[in-house]
């Protein structure tokens, strides 16, 4: 039985609080998205997405981790079907978030990387995620990916367990900023569905944002109600961390 569990954003912002879950997306097909993964807290329980960057090493959101002990978190990967006991699952070492996170102005610095108790193998449905070239803006209105397990609703959904995907379009900070009408920084970058129908929600926190294959983005936040409300989706901008991604998994 799939036992599952919401990571909640303690910290008040305006508007909303913030939600992290994928609302009217569609099923992934199986190999699509290979290295995406599920990042489980005690018990199994399904909390964030993440992204495999290499063979040790997982990429996430700082605020699915922070205040917690590495011992908590287990890591499934290579299933579009997330299961208590089903797929490869593998412990974590250490976590290492980054130093300027500050979930009170806008969730700065929203990352962190994750060490595996040990290696794992790559196959076909087993992947690193490409990273962007350091401190490159995102094209604004470029198609994006969003993929995630995260629940269907706000408040009342429930958790999927096939992956999910959604394609969106990039929004840059600066006209993020004008539709939330509070600072989006240059080291975060936007996204929407033209709609506004279709969005993350909680679940999909730390999850991989893709534009042609390379991981632009990590799901920060976003304005509840998860869909029909027009507030593009924020994520921390990866582009800006690639320096210290190197730097924190070199060893």
């Amino acid at each position: 039985m799939l036992r599952v569990t919401i990571l909640c954003c303690l910290a008040a912002i305006s508007l909303a609080a913030p939600n992290h879950r994928i609302v009217n997306g569609q099923d992934a097909k199986e190999g699509a998205y290979p290295y995406v993964v599920s990042l489980r807290g005690p018990g199994g329980y399904h909390t964030c997405g993440a992204s495999i960057i290499d063979k040790s090493w997982i990429l996430t959101a700082a605020h699915c981790v922070a205040g917690r002990e590495y011992q908590e978190f287990t890591v499934q990967y290579g299933v579009t079907e997330i299961s208590q006991e089903g797929g490869s699952i593998v412990d974590v070492e250490k976590i290492i978030a980054h130093r300027g996170y500050n979930p009170v102005f806008n969730f700065a610095d929203d990352i962190a990387v994750l060490k595996l108790a040990h290696p794992i193998e790559f196959n076909d449905l087993v992947q690193p995620v490409a990273l962007p070239k350091a401190n490159e803006q995102t094209k604004n209105k470029a198609p994006a990916t969003l993929v995630g397990w995260g629940i269907n609703a706000t408040d009342i959904g429930v958790i999927q367990t096939h992956l999910q995907e959604l394609h969106y379009q990039i929004v840059d900070y600066k006209e993020c900023s004008e539709y939330h009408l509070r600072p989006i920084t240059e080291k975060q970058v936007c996204a929407a569905h033209p709609d506004f129908d279709r969005a993350q929600c909680s679940g999909d926190s730390g999850g991989p944002l893709t534009v042609d294959g390379v991981q632009v983005g990590v799901v920060s936040w976003s304005v509840k109600p998860c869909a029909g409300v027009r507030f593009p989706g924020v994520f921390t901008q990866v582009s800006f961390y690639i320096d210290w991604i190197k730097e924190n998994t070199k060893n």
